[in-house]
């Protein structure tokens, strides 16, 4: 059996080597990938200092079209939950379940008549205090079954009266401050954070500390870029689904692998069964979750293909090297989409990336560009020799 791992690394060892011969007629000047790098950090501030667009900067105006919020229940519990700020609805609303938790007596709450998309209906209405973007304010919730909707409260123009809302924003503040929730929060709070375009603007970045991390330090993953793909899942779907179903689906596709084998198909129809396995379990992991009133959205998110792809180079270093191997690997690839997970929703860096998308792209080509003329050791191979220099030395 082919390893694609070990040739993607003996091709890469091989281009470095190329390029060290040639070093000394070819290699870029050092004073020209400083100067190239000096350039490219004056052009980004440039552009993030003279954009009128800072959804970011911490105004106590400006939220979001989706928030964190706190809402509290009569009986002064409360939890922090992801609300849709909504200026076109007259009225707020929260989920029945929600509702029931916080501890509210529905059958004895007043009611109206409130009328929506699928008709009138009558609804019990609930008094709740509600903290969003450092303020307090009580709050007129219309109960009702949000469970198959992305966020379990709606907060209409009423309660947001003198807040600016940044269209296409998310999570741009937290319940007690106006400033952004850290990575790690919007990681585990199971809410996507950034927009469309951020995102493609952010690839470019992510593609450069993979490059780093290959380059410099040495680091091999099931697959060059498979981390960067898995990242972005884990950015919108949140970390408590996306690493467990990540984990799911690799099973799902390691368990069919020795069947594969024994039926000799070709790689691409091994690789269309993986998909058809892996497409089946979201399906399922979806309608599972779905039915505990958890959203359904967020299933789209998981790169299908990079997870078949990963599952079978998973299967080729178990088959190859041993479980060690191939266990090594994947908490490696894992660990990598994870730390390009936190860079990708740095609050810092979200705002550069809404700010001036283009301009952070360009200057990441041209960074990745000037890290790929590293030719020196990586850091991996300066501990592996480092025994046998100890040695070397000792002799001397």
């Amino acid at each position: 059996m082919h390893d694609l791992q070990k040739y993607e690394e003996s091709a890469d060892s091989a281009d470095r080597a190329a390029d060290a011969r040639r070093a000394g007629r070819t290699g870029v000047p050092v004073f020209v990938k400083v100067l190239a790098a000096v350039a490219c950090l004056g052009f980004l501030l440039m552009g993030v200092l003279g954009s009128p667009d800072r959804p970011l900067s911490g105004s106590s105006e400006v939220i979001g079209e989706r928030e964190m919020v706190r809402i509290s229940g009569p009986a002064g519990r409360s939890v922090e939950v992801l609300a849709l700020i909504d200026t076109g609805a007259s009225a707020s609303s929260v989920d029945t379940s929600l509702a029931k938790e916080l501890g509210f007596d529905l059958d004895a709450a007043p009611r109206i008549t409130v009328g929506s998309a699928l008709g009138r209906e009558r609804r019990p209405v609930v008094d709740s205090t509600v903290r969003l973007a450092g303020r307090s304010f009580v709050a007129k919730l219309s109960v009702n079954n949000r469970s198959k909707r992305e966020t379990p409260v709606l907060l209409g123009r009423q309660e947001v009266q003198g807040l600016q809302v940044a269209v296409g924003k998310r999570l741009l503040t937290q319940p007690d401050s106006t400033a952004a929730p850290s990575a790690l929060r919007i990681l585990f709070a199971k809410a996507p954070a950034i927009d469309p375009v951020s995102m493609m603007a952010l690839l470019p970045l992510a593609a450069l500390l993979i490059v780093v991390l290959r380059v410099v330090v040495g680091l091999n993953t099931l697959g060059t870029f498979s981390p960067v793909l898995l990242a972005l899942a884990y950015a919108q779907a949140g970390l408590p689904l996306g690493v467990p179903l990540t984990l799911v689906m690799f099973a799902l596709g390691f368990a069919l692998q020795p069947l594969l084998r024994r039926l000799h198909l070709p790689r691409v129809a091994r690789l269309g069964v993986l998909i058809g396995v892996v497409t089946s379990g979201l399906i399922g992991a979806q309608l599972a979750l779905g039915s505990f009133g958890l959203s359904d959205s967020w299933g789209m998110s998981l790169p299908v293909v990079v997870t078949a792809i990963v599952t079978e180079r998973l299967w080729e270093a178990w088959d190859l090297d041993g479980v060690r191997a191939a266990a090594t690997g994947a908490a490696l690839t894992m660990g990598t989409a994870v730390l390009v997970a936190l860079l990708l929703l740095t609050p810092y860096v979200r705002e550069v990336a809404e700010a001036v998308p283009l301009q952070l792209a360009l200057v990441c080509a041209v960074w990745t560009s000037i890290v790929g003329t590293y030719r020196g050791l990586r850091l991996s191979e300066l501990f592996r020799f480092a025994p046998a220099a100890k040695a070397q030395g000792a002799k001397a």
